[in-house]
């Protein structure tokens, strides 16, 4: 089973960036109670620029990501997205941050069971707390990984939607939807 959960912190960039040792209780989940008042607060700190947070994503009880692999939510779901969109379109797809060395990488393998290789480099992360590995890969069915991204991606972009600033909703919507357009060759479900 493909589990993606989006996270997001319950500190600002400073405190996460000197911590050093981040766990589970130090985010909350996109669907928590107080997610979308802790969300306001961070974005109305940063003056609408950031969203700090993480997205968990894991196969059959391994992990690829984890709450180290935090950064600007949004920009992580964009990067995710397009990266999906583009391995789709070409084979590969690619994307990441540069101030964290964070970088992840799919690759489409057309085969009897088309998959999707999902490499994450965990950059910092892998240097700053020695239990992270510094590069994670897992192989994905296609349309299980692309389904799950639709509907977590929709997920994010309705929470995203009800705070006071809703960021690059119009980029995420689009990328969601170019990524549906691959619905019936993949045998896509709508999900609401």
């Amino acid at each position: 089973m493909v589990t993606i959960q989006t996270y997001i912190s319950k500190n600002s960039y400073d405190v996460i960036v000197n911590k050093h040792l981040l766990a589970n209780g130090d985010f909350i989940p996109i669907h928590h109670s107080s997610a979308k008042q802790l969300g306001n607060q961070q974005l109305f700190t940063s003056r609408g620029t950031s969203l700090y947070g993480t997205v968990i994503i894991s196969y059959q009880d391994q992990f690829l990501t984890s709450f180290y692999d935090w950064d600007d939510v949004d920009s992580i779901w964009l990067s995710i997205l397009q990266a999906m969109y583009d391995c789709l379109n070409t084979g590969v797809g690619s994307g990441g941050f540069s101030e964290r060395s964070m970088d992840w990488r799919m690759k489409r393998l057309t085969e009897k069971n088309p998959a999707i290789s999902f490499t994450w480099n965990h950059g910092f992360a892998s240097k700053e707390w020695n239990d992270i590995p510094k590069i994670s890969t897992l192989r994905f069915p296609e349309n299980v990984l692309l389904n799950r991204l639709i509907e977590k991606g929709t997920k994010f972009l309705k929470f995203r939607n009800a705070l006071y600033d809703s960021g690059p909703r119009q980029n995420i919507n689009q990328l969601i939807n170019d990524l549906q357009s691959f619905s019936s060759d993949l045998g896509y479900v709508h999900l609401e």
